[in-house]
């Protein structure tokens, strides 16, 4: 039975294309993907024992939720990183602490910087911090 797969396989002119979606980033099935399985499989079955028509609904219903979910986990990791920079666009004009390699910095943001990688910054007293570093923010004019 393997045997009839791996040549059924070698003789369609899809293998190449399914062998370099393989290395492609993230190494995710996709539906085309899955569907080229269950055709192979549907095509190889043993004729005297048929797969019936509710394991491939299953299996459809199975793989769609996944790539559904999958979106869904990259549309919120999209949006948690645009909060991430509103919420430190917020940081302007406020006053900060910052514990950076063991010192404690305190002054008032002057700048959020986005580099070209995405990376964000603040800058207090001409210096780029990083925003995970702030330990306390407060109005400006506010004593503590």
């Amino acid at each position: 039975m393997i045997d009839a797969i791996s040549s059924s396989l070698a003789a369609n002119p899809r293998v190449n294309e399914i062998s370099e979606q393989g290395t492609r980033d993230g190494a995710t099935m996709q539906m085309d993907d899955f569907l080229q399985l269950l055709t192979a499989q549907i095509a190889n079955q043993d004729p005297l024992e048929p797969m019936k028509d509710t394991e491939f609904i299953s299996q459809m219903a199975n793989i769609a939720s996944l790539e559904q979910m999958q979106q869904f986990s990259k549309g919120f990791e999209n949006f948690a990183d645009s909060h991430k920079d509103m919420v430190t666009q917020a940081y302007l004009g406020r006053k900060v602490n910052i514990e950076d390699e063991g010192k404690s910095i305190t002054g008032i943001v002057d700048a959020v910087n986005k580099a070209d990688d995405g990376e964000v910054t603040v800058q207090v007293n001409g210096k780029d911090y990083n925003p995970e570093n702030i330990s306390r923010v407060s109005l400006s004019g506010v004593s503590n």
